[in-house]
């Protein structure tokens, strides 16, 4: 192709390309507006403020195209030369129009706040040093359908944690578990299938009812962690998803998910938790799939009653969901979303955060080690 033939073809494309990146950067300010205005129950809104990083990503490419195309399309030096000497032999339609400045600036200002908002939080941040001794905790989501349940046992008890938390062990998952219960003393779950491990004596157990109907529960063990009482809640939140017809549950997903998406079961169960934890008095841990991105704005109510281990400890993004070969997607996709989580209250500092390997479920485990905080 001719430089002459592609200088054709660019003009001709120069000018919906702007007006289609001026619509972009439109629609995402509009997003911005509403998110700053915390606006939700909105299905949609709430299933892009879930994926609101993935949205600011294609300003990599729409800030510089257009100004590329536009230097590329530009009025040769010659032929301004021309049309300045001799006005009357170019007709006014023929002139180059000013390009407007407003999308460029306004998409300069777009990225700024999508650094702010998710690139900083993710950013390194030293941690000090553990002072005295430390407790490791991992959350796992096993994965009801793991068929290679065995590497991700041996994998835990690699780990040495202290205290467990597994997610979709169903009763009959007992038998499959046999090497934890031959390695940790004390052991209780829920029949939602939220387990806790630990090495530390049960002094209580609690279920909590997150939801009637059709039913939620979460488990409280509060713990004897050497003379200190530790409370360790174990959930795992409902997938915000509306069930199809005929299906109570709705913990299904389909190529038409994204058309069911709805966050209020969810964030009920959510907000019951805090509820409950409001009246917690022990020094407090709380892990498990929240099915929750950390880009959701109920995020925010978890964060300002609960510190995120990984937010204060971890390095990077720390997505675990969902793992591309556990269901059938090329390796070489990354998991999407944050939403397997370790909380905890002031009384602990974590010294260390990080997600663990592939183990067999789609969910990528989460481990922190933590001390007490003061000494």
């Amino acid at each position: 192709m001719s430089w002459s033939t592609a200088h054709r073809w660019l003009a001709l494309v120069s000018r919906p390309l702007r007006r289609l990146v001026s619509m972009y950067a439109l629609l995402l300010a509009l997003f911005v507006l509403l998110r700053l205005l915390r606006l939700s129950g909105i299905p949609l809104l709430d299933l892009a403020n879930t994926f609101a990083p993935y949205l600011f990503m294609p300003l990599v490419i729409t800030f510089p195209l257009p100004i590329l195309i536009m230097r590329a399309t530009a009025e040769p030096t010659e032929r301004a030369r021309k049309r300045l000497s001799s006005p009357r032999k170019f007709s006014a339609s023929a002139a180059p129009r000013p390009r407007p400045r407003w999308c460029a600036l306004l998409q300069l200002a777009l990225i700024v706040i999508g650094l702010y908002w998710f690139a900083l939080p993710a950013l390194y941040r030293p941690v000090a040093p553990p002072q005295g001794e430390t407790f490791r905790v991992v959350t796992f989501n096993v994965q009801g359908s793991n068929h290679d349940l065995g590497r991700a046992m041996n994998w835990l008890l690699e780990q040495a944690p202290d205290i467990i938390l597994l997610q979709e062990t169903a009763e009959g998952y007992d038998s499959r578990l046999a090497p934890l219960y031959d390695a940790y003393a004390y052991e209780d779950h829920v029949e939602s299938g939220a387990r806790i491990f630990s090495r530390y004596a049960i002094l209580q157990r609690t279920v909590i009812v997150l939801e009637d109907e059709p039913g939620r529960l979460a488990l409280r063990l509060l713990l004897d962690q050497n003379g200190r009482e530790l409370a360790v809640y174990a959930v795992h939140m409902t997938l915000p998803l509306r069930p199809r017809e005929n299906d109570a549950v709705g913990e299904d997903i389909g190529p038409e998910a994204l058309l069911r998406y709805d966050e209020a079961r969810r964030n009920a169960q959510i907000r019951q938790l805090l509820t409950r934890l409001r009246e917690e008095s022990a020094p407090t841990i709380v892990a498990g799939d929240f099915n929750m991105s950390d880009t959701s704005l109920i995020y925010a109510e978890l964060a300002g009653q609960l510190r995120d281990a990984w937010r204060e400890a971890g390095t990077g993004a720390g997505r675990t969901w969902p793992l591309a070969e556990a269901i059938a997607l090329p390796r070489i996709i990354r998991p999407l979303l944050r939403i397997d989580y370790i909380w905890h209250s002031d009384a602990l500092r974590p010294t260390h955060a990080a997600v663990g390997a592939p183990i067999g479920s789609d969910h990528l485990p989460f481990f922190a080690e933590f001390e007490w905080a003061g000494g």
